[in-house]
């Protein structure tokens, strides 16, 4: 897709020494950095003000082998990231100030980072408990970001940096073209980019490309290396173009909303960056998929800060609105604007803007004038045809009401959970029945023990166990689904989906058929009905399973949840009982802003062969 589109091109003729100017405001241009907001120009004075005299510890080999000692990434990461942002910081704050205020600080820190033996961190290098200086140097997530802030750096700065400190300068072009540039040109291998290995890719694919673009296009802009700035480019978006053709055409994100700001956002990060480095000659907006790709994060936007939360993420995930809002003008989806303009109104005057990962996204966005024309309309049904998700709500336009989201798909998604057939329930933006989330990665969420973490099994989603089995993705995950899905959209009034789901089930649990149907009779009611035929007769009873916000309260043949939603069930088929599950991990704990989440379990009383059940959800009048 770019890859075809640049060669139609003249690359060579497009871009010019002054390319890079195309990026954003170089240190001299006083009228655009004088032109910011008041509110930016003072958190960023603020902020570098404390950072001037800060002292920096070394990173020790023991720090650093933490995470295969104990798993624990955080000890290492907690410096790394550190270094990182107060080093854009230092730099966003000089370029206002324009003192040289900063300046030896900013030199200590690019020298500091010069000096780590690896830019991959721990939980990214897979050579041992350290870095392997005599084996291939790998370009990752984090050692890409970590060259396009050197080349941020280098652009703003290479001139000062060099009349105080050649010797940095140099360093600096020799680090980055060592650890980023030539490795990224020389090797095919890497798995994110899916040239030459059969692994699945994902957000790392884009992250990485709209970063390692960034600093061809700074280190490489002069006449003499045009042809290695050519050959960057195009290399970034023949691996790019693997990551769309990745997607199904409906556009949306397997990895979930909390992924979308690394993998979709990082993919508009990529194609503006190209855009502007090419005079706006090169981009594939007004490409279909583009087009739903983009639209993909405000069609599972629940309200208030909860987005859809299937896969690793949490109900809060945000979204990059500012980001959005250029990318809906871009591709013409004036809803899109619409929500991006509404999250940018939600943030008020309380904004942080503190610059991380993604640096090209939030210094371009410091920089963006706010326009508020557009205005999001919450869509009232949405269907995910590829990635089998729908979401809906009672009413279009409004986050009143009963809002509901289920999927089918297989259990080898990206950062998969053993949740196909899931669904959640949300009331007036409020979270009822809902999916727990991931807890703070460790070693052991990438490993083979990752399904032994709780957050990550059927179990711990609403959906039951079958015959005392829940569901799995070994052997064959991708084949561990449901199968026979359809959708229905009737009269406007009442949606549906079903689905066949005794292939996600290990054939241990002796299920003939398991059918799933979801009915939500928009402003009325949502059901959920699970019908299941077992071989012979059920060794343990089925169970339903239910996650819930808040501690439910049973009554003879219903269940209350909260204060608006009332779910009824068979009395005399199910026992119903509660588990409280206690929060300890503290990114659980950030999500949900409580300490407890509950489990509602319906057992049947009696061994069965089938059974046809049902269990509603009506809001109270």
């Amino acid at each position: 897709m770019i890859y075809e589109l640049l060669k139609e091109k003249n690359l060579a003729e497009i871009l010019s020494e002054n390319a890079t100017n195309r990026l954003l405001p170089e240190y001299g241009d006083r009228k655009s950095w004088d032109s910011l907001p008041v509110g930016v120009k003072q958190f960023f004075t603020n902020k570098a003000g404390k950072l001037k005299d800060k002292q920096y510890m070394i990173l020790p080999a023991t720090v650093y082998m933490e995470y295969t000692r104990t798993g624990d990434r955080a000890i290492y990461e907690n410096i790394y990231f550190e270094r990182r942002e107060d080093l854009i910081t230092l730099t966003i704050a000089e370029c206002i100030n324009a003192k040289s205020e900063y300046i030896d600080q900013i030199i200590n820190l690019v020298w500091a980072i010069c000096e780590e033996t690896s830019w991959v961190p721990s939980m990214h290098n897979n050579k041992g408990e350290l870095p392997d200086i005599e084996y291939e140097i790998y370009v990752d997530l984090f050692s890409a970001e970590t060259g396009a802030i050197m080349a941020w750096v280098y652009y703003f700065f290479g001139d000062i940096i060099a009349q105080n400190a050649p010797t940095v300068k140099r360093r600096v072009e020799i680090e980055v073209d060592k650890r980023i540039l030539t490795p990224y040109l020389q090797y095919n291998h890497f798995w994110y980019m899916g040239l030459e290995t059969k692994d699945t890719v994902n957000n790392w694919n884009p992250w990485i490309n709209s970063n390692v673009i960034i600093a061809f296009a700074i280190f490489e802009k002069s006449e003499k290396n045009i042809k290695r700035l050519i050959q960057g480019i195009e290399k970034t978006a023949k691996i790019t173009d693997v990551f769309i053709n990745s997607y199904h055409a409906d556009g949306a994100c397997d990895e979930g909303p909390g992924y979308f700001g690394a993998a979709g956002a990082a993919l508009f990060d990529y194609l503006e960056i190209l855009s502007d480095i090419t005079s706006g000659k090169i981009n594939i907006y007004d490409n279909g998929l583009i087009k739903n790709m983009a639209g993909y994060i405000y069609k599972v936007y629940i309200g208030k800060d909860s987005f859809v939360n299937f896969a690793d993420g949490p109900s809060r995930s945000g979204a990059p609105a500012k980001l959005l809002a250029r990318v809906g003008d871009a591709v013409g989806d004036e809803n899109l604007t619409g929500f991006a303009n509404e999250l940018i109104a939600k943030s008020g005057d309380n904004k942080n803007y503190s610059v991380g990962f993604h640096t090209y996204r939030y210094i371009k966005s410091l920089f963006q004038k706010e326009n508020h024309d557009k205005k999001f309309i919450p869509p009232k049904v949405c269907w995910f045809d590829g990635t089998q998700i729908l979401t809906a709500r009672d009413n279009e336009g409004s986050i009143d009401g009963i809002f509901i989201a289920a999927k089918g798909g297989h259990n080898d998604e990206s950062h998969n959970h053993n949740d196909a057939g899931h669904f959640i329930l949300y009331c007036d933006g409020n979270p009822v029945i809902i999916d727990a989330g991931v807890e703070t990665y460790t070693k052991k969420t990438f490993s083979d023990d990752r399904y032994d973490i709780w957050t990550m099994q059927s179990g711990y989603h609403n959906l039951p166990k079958i015959n005392g089995f829940d569901e799995t993705n070994m052997p064959n995950g991708r084949y561990r689904r449901a199968t026979d899905v359809i959708y229905k959209h009737e009269n406007n009034n009442t949606t549906g989906l079903s689905m066949q789901l005794k292939d996600a089930y290990p054939e241990t649990a002796r299920i003939d058929s398991y059918i799933r149907e979801f009915v939500f009779k928009h402003g009325i009611s949502f059901t959920v009905r699970d019908k299941y035929i077992l071989k012979e007769l059920a060794t343990e009873p089925f169970v339903f399973n239910l996650m819930c916000a808040n501690k439910p309260v049973i009554n003879e043949n219903n269940v209350q949840l909260g204060e608006n939603i009332k779910m009824t069930f068979d009395s005399a088929v199910f026992f119903a009982s509660i588990d409280e599950i206690e929060l300890t991990d503290q990114r659980l704990l950030k999500d949900w802003q409580r300490k407890y989440l509950y489990r509602i379990r319906l057992t049947e009383k009696e061994l069965k062969k089938e059974n046809d059940m049902i269990i509603c959800f009506e809001k109270r009048k």
